[in-house]
């Protein structure tokens, strides 16, 4: 019997000329995973509102739902989830209430649907933590969301929806945003319970290297409708339509072209760098670096979360005190500025980040890109209107209007938004701080169109701040790898796959999915 039966699901928004989902069906097997890939918009979400309960008011929904030993229902906005099934939700961003800790939420929600006591849901759920390979223990989700880290979050979640013997699994994107060797262990986590108590998995996922990590069976949407479908091996090596090539085209860990680097003049300096004070026997911290950044080159910080990397970052720009050593940032020594010649001299540093929330969502799109030149250029209202539409034309965003708030925009055109704001800075110095976390594939691959045409048509130095191999390799030249403060390997990321002898840098570079490209050999292996 199928865990799952779905007959020509149709669900369309009011006054919309088309449906958000067209005519879907899928039948779904017990121990089986079936992974939903498409772009924002491609009728996945649709799919996973439907079956989890959430269908939005007003929407008209057609089709008929079997759940494995329950008769068929026709499908509507009153449609309620299986009470065998499970809700796996993504940690970024979180969805939890931010003045409660995470692990008081998770314990009510596994009472709710195990109709026990709250106390029993918190007991259930440390059985479960308990029982997962390289799930944190019970006491770390005992915090506020904004105290716990998104992968804790993570595990959090995935016990939860363990703890619940679901038959059938739906797991709404909950790896978006993690860093890879996390993502990796949750992965390994959710595949080998599956394999244990034999539940059906239905992941909407938001790029193709969670989809090669689950396997079993790819359906790819695009506008409410299935493009192409089939087993995930021969997807990501085989695909027929252009849609689904576009999203497996492989651009992420693909490296830049060589740069001359003779060009440029010094963007950044750093000589004798110690980031923590030194310890009481005089010996630094941390190692100390000594490097310097051409305009139009580009390096990567490459770690984890608390690995130093921000630190690192905020230092070279000013934002944070050296404990020794010089910085020096457009010709000028930042160890020696005040404050206000600080923010000056910051004019020049563009910052592009996954965190959406860094653009301020009461202003507008035009007051967004128009801000930077009025304040630091003083620009007369003609030519800033030529700068402003110019960049915003650039991005893809032309065709919204100007007055459009920073609140009622998509995180992709927020993302896109950040690109346009920094071309119109014509920045020395561009800091792309996880600047795909969150994205779907199709949003991935435009914005790295985006950011490669930024960096050759204005030709700022770039600093990557990454958790991703793959996003590093594809945006840096060089690296220095990170991890627990400490340094330890710097290189060329053309070289590092092949060369690397770091165990650390060699699990992030299989994390990422750089490994078949890499051709880097297994750990542990030969060569």
């Amino acid at each position: 019997m199928s865990a799952l039966e779905i007959t020509d699901l149709r669900v369309s928004r009011p006054g919309a000329q088309r449906a958000e989902l067209e005519r879907f069906s899928l039948s779904l097997e017990p121990g089986e995973t079936v992974v939903l890939l498409g772009e924002v918009g491609s009728g996945k979400e649709a799919i996973m509102r439907v079956l989890g309960g959430l269908p939005e008011s007003g929407y008209d929904i057609s089709g008929t739902l079997k759940f494995a030993n329950a008769d068929a229902d026709r499908a509507s906005r009153h449609t309620k989830p299986h009470p065998r099934t499970a809700w796996l939700a993504g940690a970024y961003p979180s969805p939890l209430n931010p003045n409660a800790t995470v692990l008081s939420q998770l314990s009510r929600v596994l009472a709710r649907k195990l109709g026990v006591p709250v106390a029993s849901g918190e007991a259930e759920l440390n059985v479960v933590l308990r029982r997962l390979e390289g799930a944190p223990p019970l006491e770390a989700l005992d915090a506020p969301p904004k105290n716990v880290r998104a992968e804790t979050i993570a595990w959090g979640f995935l016990a939860t929806a363990f703890a619940q013997t679901p038959d059938l699994l739906l797991a709404d994107h909950p790896l978006s945003g993690l860093a890879p060797l996390h993502a990796r262990a949750l992965v390994a986590a959710l595949l080998a319970e599956q394999k244990r108590a034999g539940f059906a998995i239905l992941y909407a996922a938001t790029g193709t290297e969670t989809a090669r990590m689950l396997g079993g069976r790819l359906i790819v949407l695009r506008q409410g409708r299935v493009v192409e479908e089939g087993p995930v091996e021969r997807l990501a090596t085989a695909q027929a339509h252009a849609y689904t090539q576009t999203l497996f085209k492989g651009a992420l860990g693909e490296p830049p072209p060589p740069r001359n680097t003779g060009r440029g003049e010094p963007v950044l300096q750093v000589y004798g760098l110690e980031i923590q004070p030194r310890h009481k026997n005089g010996e630094s911290a941390r190692d100390s670096l000594t490097f310097e950044l051409r305009r139009g080159a580009s390096l990567a910080l490459i770690g984890e979360d608390g690995s130093g990397r921000r630190d690192l970052a905020r230092t070279l720009i000013g934002l944070r005190r050296a404990a020794g050593g010089r910085v020096v940032l457009d010709a000028v020594d930042v160890g020696i500025l005040s404050e206000n010649m600080l923010a000056r001299l910051r004019r020049r540093i563009a910052l592009i980040t996954g965190d959406d929330d860094v653009l301020d969502p009461r202003m507008t799109i035009w007051d967004t890109v128009a801000e930077p030149l009025r304040a630091h250029l003083r620009l007369p209202r003609n030519i800033l209107n030529d700068y402003g539409e110019a960049a915003l034309k650039r991005v893809g965003l032309a065709s919204l209007k100007p007055n459009t708030s920073i609140a009622a925009l998509s995180a992709f055109d927020r993302r896109r938004l950040q690109v346009a704001r920094a071309i119109v800075t014509a920045p020395v110095l561009a800091v792309l701080d996880e600047p795909l976390r969150g994205l779907d594939a199709f949003a991935q691959s435009v914005m790295l169109d985006l950011l490669r045409n930024f960096r050759s048509q204005e030709g700022p130095a770039l600093l990557v701040i990454t958790a991703d191999f793959a996003v590093a390799r594809t945006l840096a030249e060089t690296a220095l790898v990170l991890k627990d403060g400490r340094i330890v390997e710097r290189g060329a990321l053309r070289d590092l796959p092949q060369n690397s002898t770091e165990p650390f840098t060699r699990s992030l570079i299989e994390a990422s999915g750089s490994l078949a490209q890499s051709g880097l050999p297994q750990a542990g292996g030969e060569g």
